[in-house]
């Protein structure tokens, strides 16, 4: 099924301007028919130097031989049909509809093969975006590339769940496309799949990422009063910047902490994750608003306000942790009545 559609690239039946298509927005590449039957080419793609996703098929078996991309990552998660995949370090691996992917690294050769019904949700990450992002993780700086395994299993629970954000995001894509502030809302959703990949992928730094997650799930306790001084700041922070669009990255450095030490200092002394406590902020706010504003006011002006974008989440949320509808909070203001 079509990903992306608000994002069209190009579609075409010939073969040449659809290699020219996906060298300009991937890398360049070789590209061979393998089979008689017709190319029915399509590439839509959001487009960007640190983080690009974007949906691929062909509609015929095709080959393509790629040289190693210098700066880039390569995911490519199959969504329809199948691949055969190979990498210069003789790893080989075959994906298929929501089963498995690849990796391909910057400094290696790789060759896939397609099925003639084969389709793939693609990121393009830059060295510096993923690599940085690991070295937030396991809190040092990252200086060489990742040695992620060619294999990237879809069926175990983060891999799944990896998938589905993957999905998820290209439709928020789609709905977002046309919204101002758009590479601010999409952000967080890069960000998550950046961290599912790194824990559901192998790769050479997977030791001392679980290493990192043990220190980090030291009890309150153990941390001491630097660290509560450090939740201060955040919690600071956060308020001051309830209705912005804040990443976790900045929300860490502002701690001094990494991004995995955020999530335990977050767990351990509150009980909840950083996304949680922000939700649950706005929500306290705008609450708030919604029983003391003035006539003037609507519910879509006050969420919207406090960083909600998306007004048929936030009514759901809303009706989950108050057990009404926002319009009923806002019925009962005697401002309004």
């Amino acid at each position: 099924m079509e990903k992306l559609r608000n994002f069209r690239v190009l579609a075409t039946d010939d073969l040449d301007e659809a290699r020219a298509a996906v060298s300009s927005t991937y890398l360049d590449h070789h590209l061979t028919q393998l089979s008689s039957s017709g190319l029915h080419f399509s590439l839509n793609a959001s487009e960007s130097y640190d983080v690009t996703v974007g949906y691929l098929t062909y509609a015929s078996e095709v080959n393509l031989q790629m040289p190693p991309s210098g700066e880039f990552y390569h995911v490519n998660l199959t969504t329809g049909g199948r691949t055969d995949a190979w990498r210069d370090d003789r790893q080989r691996w075959q994906t298929s509809d929501g089963d498995s992917g690849v990796v391909l690294l910057p400094e290696q050769l790789s060759r896939v093969t397609w099925s003639h019904d084969a389709e793939q949700v693609i990121f393009r990450f830059s060295r510096r975006r993923l690599e940085g992002y690991l070295g937030r993780l396991i809190g040092r700086e990252v200086t060489q590339p990742i040695q992620f395994d060619l294999g990237l299993g879809l069926r175990t629970q983060v891999g799944a769940g990896l998938y589905a954000t993957a999905l998820q995001m290209v439709d928020e894509f789609d709905r977002l496309q046309s919204v101002p502030g758009f590479a601010q809302m999409v952000r967080p959703m890069e960000e998550l799949v950046m961290t599912q990949l790194i824990y559901a992928a192998r790769h050479d730094y997977s030791a001392e990422l679980r290493a990192a997650d043990s220190t980090a799930s030291v009890g309150p306790r153990g941390l001491g009063s630097r660290v509560d001084r450090r939740l201060q700041t955040v919690q600071e922070f956060i308020d001051a910047n309830l209705g912005d669009h804040m990443s976790l990255e900045g929300i860490a450095s502002v701690g001094g902490v990494s991004i995995r030490s955020l999530h335990a200092l977050f767990r351990s002394e509150l009980g909840t994750t950083p996304r949680r406590y922000i939700l649950d902020r706005r929500l306290n706010v705008v609450r708030n608003e919604l029983e003391t504003s003035s006539s003037a006011e609507t519910v879509s002006s006050i969420c919207t306000r406090w960083g909600f974008t998306h007004l048929g989440r936030f009514a759901s949320a809303y009706r989950r942790r108050f057990g009404e509808p926002p319009s009923s909070t806002l019925r009962r203001n005697p401002q309004i009545a």
